[in-house]
């Protein structure tokens, strides 16, 4: 069964459910139900967007990241392939009985949706640099403004939540540095096999973009200060590997893990503050 689970990625069930939960908290107060929903979010969807990937890209994986499950030969292909098939039935089913509106049963279904586009053939948005950009992107603000739209109609953050979304297009490009030898080999041209040394570049320019852009929307301003705050340790952490010269293939996992202990900080904060 630990196989099956570490074709999860715990960081990434991490982020999606602080991000629920997060959610939840802006429009109010989480209760013990945001919890058991941000649950079924992050170990049934967002498990089943990165089991289904590391099924699909077990060729890939067996040069980048040959540890994995799949690679490593820890399970099968096979009943890798019929464990992401469960959980996709699963994460198509479960909404109907929650969602609370036609808007969240959508966003719900939008977790699944984007694992096939990602992930499948014909589809297969991972192949092409600017769609596995964006899908990822999506993915990764969809548990928070589910969170949201569960518990308030309220629209009065979504410039905050556009916000987080141009965070994820600028950061998310530094994921192809780790996956730059398995992506040759394969025939992936990703953004950092086409820019190289620019792409940090490119990710301080969008960060930029922003910070300018969170100084202008007219949201909380401790909200504003919040995510100002994020957005500029992600641009110590890109400057401090960029100038002392650090692995580069760390990059993108540090700033996950960087991330990751801010939202906790961050959730705390908004809960007791």
């Amino acid at each position: 069964m630990i196989a099956y689970l570490r074709l999860f990625r715990g960081d990434a069930a991490l982020i999606a459910f602080v991000s629920y939960l997060i959610g939840a908290e802006l429009a109010g107060k989480a209760r013990w139900q945001d919890v058991a929903v941000a649950a079924f979010v992050t170990c049934i969807s967002t498990n089943f967007i990165y089991s289904f990937n590391s099924w699909a890209d077990r060729r890939i994986d067996a040069l980048n990241k040959p540890w994995r499950p799949i690679p490593s030969g820890r399970i099968t292909a096979e009943k890798a392939l019929s464990y992401s098939l469960f959980l996709l039935i699963l994460a198509v089913v479960y909404p109907f009985f929650i969602a609370h509106s036609l808007l969240t049963l959508l966003l719900f279904q939008l977790l699944p949706v984007l694992g096939i586009l990602y992930s499948a053939k014909p589809f297969s948005f991972r192949r092409n640099s600017l769609l596995a950009t964006l899908t990822i992107s999506v993915g990764l603000v969809t548990p928070l403004i589910l969170g949201y739209s569960m518990n308030t109609s309220e629209t009065g953050l979504l410039p905050l939540f556009f916000g987080l979304f141009i965070y994820c297009l600028s950061v998310v490009p530094l994921k192809d540095i780790e996956d730059a030898e398995g992506d040759r080999a394969v025939g992936i041209r990703n953004l950092y096999l086409q820019y190289e040394n620019r792409l940090p570049l490119f990710s301080l320019a969008g960060l930029t973009a922003d910070l300018i852009w969170i100084c202008v929307i007219p949201d909380s301003q401790t909200l504003n200060i919040m995510l100002a705050i994020v957005v500029l340790a992600t641009m110590a952490c890109i400057l401090v590997f960029q100038y002392c010269r650090l692995n580069m293939r760390k990059l993108y996992r540090t700033i996950i893990q960087t991330v990751i202990a801010l939202a906790i900080i961050l959730n705390m904060i908004i809960r007791w503050g």
